[in-house]
C-alpha cells in the first residue's frame, strides 16, 4: 500500500507540474512560448576556393532580348543576329555602344507556308539559323524552327513533320530583313521534345544539322532511334543544299558514312553523319582546325560534350556517357565513342555546347574549347591534348543561365542568357566578390558554436533529431541547423523549383540564404563504451543562394576545435577496440571526403538536405518547448513557414496532419514493422543513388515513399556483378544468400555497399536486410550450409551464411576465431571479401582500400624498379590482360608504350576505374544465350552466322546466331575495379612510375 500511495501522489504531482507548465497561476494566463533567438555569427560565406578568373560582362547594355536562345555573326556586315525563343529574330551592329537592335524576321506574323504541312495551326519557337558560306554573294540563311499543330497521322506521336529547315534570302536593305517570301523548305521532321536542333555549315560546305530522341524524359529514347539510322533522329546529318537532286532540295554527299547501307533489314538515312545522341544542344566548328564540337544533353546522370568524327556512334540510349540505360538495345553498326567530357548532374545538368576560343582579346583562353551549362549557369574552359581531357577550369561564377555561344567575324566569343535576355561576354576577374582568406578555416571560427570545446551550439543555433540515421562505420551523428537571423525554411504544399533555377526541379523546401545544416559524427575507441566516444568530423552544408556546398571539419585529438579538410579530401587511421575483430581491435580507415563527394549524394533529385527533410523531423523530441513533436515546435519557433500554393502562409501542422504524413522508421526500433524500417534503411544509406537521377548503374528505386514499382525491379536476374553466388539476384525473395543487395552489404572491399561513407559492415543493417529478404517468402527453400568449414568457405553462398552468423551477438567468440583464422588463409576473392575486414591489418602496409584518393598516389615519389618487380609479380594481375616485355597476354592494350598518350593523372585513372573511359577496340560485350548461358567478352567477330567473343582469360568463345538471347555491350571493362585496392599507396606510386617509363 504505501508504494501504491507513492506513485499515485507522484502521478498526482505530475499533473499538477503539467498544469503549472500550461497555465501562469500568477496572472490567469498561458505562460509565454520560449522565444527563438536570431542567430547572428555566421561567418560561413563565400567560399575556400580562390574566385573564378574572368566575369560575365554586358556586351551591348542597351540591348536587351526576350528568352533569347542563339547568336551567330552575319557574314561581311559586322552584325550579330539573335533567335529569340518564341518568335522575333534581330539583328544589331557589333558595337558596344548599339543602342537599338533591328527586327530581322517575325515568323509569329510573317511566316507564309504554314499551309504546306497538313494540320499546321501557327508557328512555335526558333532554334536557330546559319548563315551560307557564300552569304555574301547568294544572300542566303538557314533556319530551323517548329510549327504548332495538330497530327495528321492517327496513332503518330508528336507532330509530323512540325519541325522545318528552311532557307530563305536576306534583303540588301539597310537595316536587312530576312523576306518571308522566299522560303524554301529544305528537310522536315517530327516535332515532339528533344529537337535538339542546331544549325552549322562545315568547312567542307556543306550544311550540318543535329537532332534529339524527339521525345520526352521519361521514359528515355522511347522511339528507340538512338541507335537506329534508318531514320534522322538523334543524329548529326551533313547535306549538299547547293546542289539538290532527286526531287529534294538538297543532295546526300557520296562520302556520307551510310550511304546505301542496309542494317537490321532497313535502308539507312544516307544524310546520317554520325548517331547516338539524346538532345544535342548546339555545337560548333573550330574555325582553325575543322574539328566538330557538340555538346548532348543528358538524361539522369551525366552531361556530356562530343568530339564528332564522320561514323561515329556517340551512345545513346545504350548508354548514357558511362551509364547504362537500356543496356539490351541493339546497338548501331560503329562502335560506341567515349564523350570528351563527361559531367556528373552533381556539376551540370543541361549542358550547352560552345566553341574554341580563337580571338585575341583574351589570349590565356586560346585554343580552349569554351562552354556552359543552363541549369547549373557555369562555364568552364576545357584543354585537350593527344585525343583526351587535359585541365577544366570553371571560368565565371555561376550567375548566366547560357542557351548559346556565338563568335563574330574576329572570332571574340559571346554568349546569350535565357532568363535575362542579355548577350555578355568574358572579361577578368578584377574585382572579385569574396576573399578565399576570409572563409573559416577553423570549427570555431564559423559562428556555429559557442565553444567547441564542449561542443556547444551559438545562440540561434538549433538541435535536431532525425528518424533514420545512415551507417557510417559505428560513428553516431548530432545535428543542427542555422538560420540567419530570424529566417524561416518555407514547406510548400506543392513542390515549386528554386528561384533563379530550372523549373523541372522542384523542392518541397526552400532554404534562406546562407543556412548552414551541421552534421557532428562521434566515434566510441572502445565500442560498446560510451565513455571513450570521441568527436571525429563536423560535415557543413553550406547554402549560398542558389546552390549547396559541402565542408568538413576534422576534430583535433584533444577535442578543442576541428580543422577544414583540404577539398579533395583527406583520411586518418583509427584504432578501435572491438572484440568482434580479429586480435580485438578494429583498425578503421576514416576517410573525410571531398567536396565533391558530399554533393553526390546531397543532390537536387534527393532535395539537398538528407536530415533536415519533412519525413525525417517528423517524429516527437526533447525541444526548447519540452518534448512535442519536432514539426510542431519548428512551426511554432519560426524555423518553418508552411506555404500555400499562392506563397501565403497557412497554419502549423495539426495532429491529424501529422498523423497521416509519411515518415521514415528507425531501423533499430524493433517495435516498428520491418518492412518499414528495411525500406528507410535502404532510403537512408542506399537511394541517394539508387532512385531517378540518383546515377546508381543498377535500374532499381530503393526511395522508401514513391510508388514502387513491380517488385521485379528489385528481384530480377543480377545484372552488374554475380560474385560467383549461385543463381544471383538483386533480391531473391525468401533467400538472401542468393541476393546480390544483400551480399554488396556483407562484403569489404571493392563492390560493397554503400560505397560512399562507409567501409565496414553494418552488422544490424544486415541482419535487417537480411531477415527482411528471408521473410519475402516465408516457407524458404533456402537451406542451412552444410559440409566442413573449409568446405563452405569453398563458396560465395554458404560463406555468406557464416558471415551472416558473425553479424549475430549471440556468435560465440570461439566459432568467430575459428570462421577468421581460417578465412585469413584464403585468396583474394568474393568469399575473402565477406571477412578481409575482420581480419589483422599491417597498420606499416595501409591498404589503399576501395575509394583511394589519386592524390595520395600522385604526390608520391614512385620508384620505377619496385614498380616493374611489382607488375611481374603475382599480387597484381595485369599481365593477365596485358603484355609488357613480351609477357602476358594480349587481350588488352601493350603496356609498352602506352604512357606515351596519356599523362599520369591518365594512367593513374584507368587503374583505378577502368570501367570509366574505356577505348573502342576494348568494347566489352554482355551475351546471353537462348539456353541461359552468360558470356562477357571483348567482340572478335560478328555476322549472320555468329559471334565470338574473348573472355578475360583470353578463351575464345563461339556462339552460334540463332542460339543468341541479347547481346549488348557491357557497363563495366573486362578490367576489374579495385586493382589497386590491396596496394599500399607507395607500391601503387611505383607502379604507375614504371608504367610511366614504358614511353
Amino acid at each position: 500500500m504505501p508504494n501504491i500511495m507513492r506513485f499515485a501522489r507522484l502521478g498526482l504531482l505530475a499533473c499538477v507540474a503539467g498544469l503549472v507548465g500550461l497555465w501562469d497561476w500568477g496572472t490567469g494566463r498561458e505562460p509565454a512560448t520560449p522565444q527563438r533567438i536570431a542567430w547572428t555569427t555566421s561567418r560561413v560565406i563565400g567560399s575556400p576556393e580562390s574566385p573564378p578568373p574572368f566575369r560575365a560582362a554586358n556586351a551591348f547594355p542597351h540591348l536587351k532580348f526576350d528568352h533569347p536562345v542563339h547568336l551567330t555573326a552575319m557574314p561581311g556586315a559586322d552584325r550579330l543576329v539573335v533567335c529569340e525563343e518564341r518568335g522575333k529574330i534581330y539583328s544589331f551592329p557589333n558595337r558596344p555602344d548599339t543602342q537599338q537592335a533591328d527586327l530581322f524576321f517575325d515568323p509569329a506574323r510573317d511566316l507564309q507556308t504554314l499551309k504546306r504541312t497538313p494540320g499546321a495551326t501557327g508557328f512555335d519557337r526558333n532554334y536557330a539559323l546559319a548563315f551560307h558560306p557564300q552569304f555574301q554573294q547568294n544572300r542566303y540563311c538557314f533556319v530551323v524552327y517548329t510549327l504548332n499543330g495538330r497530327n495528321a497521322r492517327k496513332g503518330q506521336r508528336g507532330f509530323v513533320d512540325g519541325t522545318r529547315v528552311s532557307r530563305f534570302r536576306v534583303t540588301e536593305t539597310q537595316p536587312p530583313r530576312l523576306d518571308p517570301a522566299s522560303e524554301t523548305i529544305i528537310l522536315t521532321f517530327l516535332r515532339d521534345g528533344h529537337n535538339g536542333c542546331d544549325l552549322q555549315f562545315g568547312p567542307d560546305g556543306y550544311l550540318y544539322i543535329c537532332l534529339g530522341d524527339a521525345a520526352d524524359p521519361n521514359p528515355p529514347d522511347i522511339l528507340r532511334t538512338g541507335q537506329d539510322i534508318s531514320d534522322l533522329h538523334s543524329s548529326v546529318l551533313r547535306i549538299d543544299v547547293d546542289h539538290p537532286e532527286a526531287g529534294k532540295p538538297y543532295a546526300i554527299p557520296t562520302d556520307n558514312p551510310f550511304v546505301g547501307m542496309t542494317v537490321r533489314g532497313k535502308p539507312a538515312r544516307g544524310e546520317v553523319w554520325a548517331y547516338g545522341f539524346r538532345n544535342p544542344w548546339r555545337m560548333s566548328f573550330d574555325r582553325q582546325t575543322g574539328d566538330l564540337w557538340l555538346g548532348d544533353v543528358g538524361w539522369e546522370s551525366w552531361e556530356m560534350i562530343h568530339k564528332v568524327e564522320k561514323g561515329g556512334n556517340y551512345g545513346w540510349s545504350i548508354v548514357e556517357a558511362r551509364q547504362s540505360v537500356h543496356a539490351d538495345e541493339p546497338p548501331g553498326p560503329t562502335p560506341i565513342r567515349p564523350p570528351m567530357i563527361e559531367l556528373p548532374h552533381t556539376q551540370a545538368a543541361s549542358v550547352t555546347g560552345g566553341f574554341v576560343y580563337r580571338g585575341k582579346k583574351l589570349p590565356q583562353l586560346f585554343g580552349a574549347y569554351i562552354f556552359g551549362d543552363w541549369e547549373t549557369r557555369r562555364l568552364w574552359a576545357a584543354r585537350f591534348a593527344d585525343g583526351r581531357l587535359q585541365k577544366l577550369e570553371e571560368l565565371i561564377s555561376p550567375v548566366v543561365r547560357s542557351v548559346g555561344f556565338g563568335e563574330d567575324a574576329a572570332g571574340e566569343l559571346y554568349f546569350v542568357a535565357h532568363d535575362s535576355g542579355l548577350v555578355h561576354t568574358l572579361e577578368p576577374n578584377t574585382t572579385p566578390e569574396y576573399d578565399p582568406a576570409a572563409f573559416p578555416r577553423t570549427l570555431s571560427a564559423t559562428g556555429l558554436f559557442s565553444s567547441t570545446t564542449r561542443n556547444t551550439f551559438a545562440p540561434g543555433v538549433y538541435p535536431f533529431v532525425i528518424n533514420s540515421h545512415q551507417w557510417q562505420d559505428h560513428a553516431t551523428a548530432e545535428y543542427g541547423i542555422a538560420l540567419p537571423n530570424l529566417t524561416a525554411v518555407r514547406d510548400y504544399e506543392k513542390k515549386r523549383p528554386i528561384p533563379g533555377n530550372v523549373f523541372w526541379h522542384n523542392f518541397r523546401l526552400h532554404f534562406p540564404q546562407n543556412t548552414v545544416l551541421v552534421k557532428t559524427l562521434s566515434l566510441e575507441r572502445e565500442q560498446g563504451n560510451a565513455a571513450t566516444q570521441q568527436r571525429i568530423e563536423t560535415q557543413l552544408l553550406h547554402f549560398d543562394g542558389s546552390y549547396w556546398h559541402g565542408y568538413t571539419y576534422a576534430w583535433r585529438d584533444d577535442q578543442t576545435d576541428a580543422d577544414l579538410v583540404p577539398a579533395d579530401g583527406a583520411d586518418r587511421l583509427l584504432t578501435v577496440t572491438d572484440s568482434r575483430y580479429a586480435g580485438g581491435k578494429r583498425q578503421q580507415m576514416w576517410t573525410f571526403l571531398s567536396r565533391s563527394q558530399c554533393l553526390q549524394c546531397h543532390n537536387a533529385w534527393n532535395e539537398y538536405a538528407l536530415a533536415f527533410n519533412l519525413t525525417q523531423v517528423h517524429k516527437d523530441a526533447e525541444t526548447p518547448m519540452g518534448r512535442r513533436n519536432q514539426l510542431e515546435w519548428l512551426n511554432a519557433f519560426g524555423l518553418l513557414e508552411r506555404r500555400n500554393a499562392e506563397d501565403q502562409p497557412i497554419g502549423g501542422y495539426s495532429y491529424l496532419e501529422r498523423c497521416v504524413m509519411p515518415r521514415l522508421a528507425d531501423p533499430n526500433d524493433m517495435t516498428q514493422e520491418r518492412d518499414a524500417r528495411a525500406r528507410s534503411y535502404l532510403h537512408v544509406n542506399c537511394s541517394s543513388c539508387h532512385r531517378f537521377g540518383g546515377g546508381g548503374s543498377a535500374n532499381i528505386d530503393l526511395t522508401a515513399f514513391e510508388k514502387h514499382r513491380a517488385m521485379n525491379d528489385l528481384t530480377g536476374p543480377a545484372k552488374l556483378g554475380k560474385f560467383d553466388l549461385p543463381d544471383p539476384h538483386v533480391i531473391a525473395p525468401g533467400e538472401p544468400y542468393r541476393s546480390v543487395l544483400y551480399y554488396r552489404m556483407a562484403k569489404f572491399n571493392s563492390g560493397r555497399m554503400p560505397h560512399i561513407g562507409s567501409t565496414l559492415v553494418d552488422p544490424h543493417g544486415t541482419r535487417l536486410i537480411h531477415d527482411w529478404i528471408q521473410a519475402m517468402k516465408p516457407k524458404s527453400s533456402e537451406s542451412p550450409p552444410t559440409g566442413t568449414l573449409a568446405q563452405q568457405l569453398e563458396r560465395p553462398g554458404s560463406a555468406l551464411a557464416l558471415a551472416h552468423a558473425l553479424t549475430r551477438p549471440e556468435c560465440p567468440a570461439p566459432f568467430r576465431q575459428t570462421v577468421l583464422a581460417a578465412a585469413e588463409k584464403l585468396a583474394p576473392g568474393p568469399v575473402r571479401d565477406l571477412f578481409d575486414g575482420y581480419l589483422p591489418q599491417d597498420p606499416t602496409r595501409r591498404k589503399l582500400g576501395p575509394s583511394p584518393r589519386p592524390r595520395a598516389i600522385l604526390t608520391l615519389s614512385g620508384d620505377a624498379a619496385r614498380g616493374r618487380e611489382l607488375l611481374h609479380s603475382k599480387r597484381v594481375q595485369c599481365l593477365n590482360c596485358h603484355q609488357q616485355e613480351q609477357k602476358g597476354t594480349e587481350l588488352g592494350p601493350k603496356l609498352d608504350g602506352l604512357a606515351k598518350t596519356r599523362r599520369k593523372e591518365e594512367l593513374l585513372e584507368s587503374l583505378l576505374d577502368p570501367s570509366r573511359r574505356v577505348e573502342p577496340p576494348y568494347q566489352a560485350y554482355q551475351l546471353l544465350t537462348l539456353d541461359g548461358k552468360s558470356f562477357v567478352g571483348l567482340l572478335v567477330k560478328r555476322n549472320n552466322h555468329e559471334i565470338i567473343l574473348k573472355d578475360h582469360q583470353n578463351k575464345t568463345i563461339v556462339v552460334q546466331a540463332d542460339n543468341v538471347d541479347e547481346f549488348r555491350p557491357a557497363r563495366e571493362s573486362l578490367m576489374p575495379t579495385g586493382q589497386l585496392a590491396d596496394l599500399t599507396a607507395q607500391e601503387a606510386a611505383d607502379l604507375l612510375e614504371w608504367l610511366m617509363s614504358l614511353r
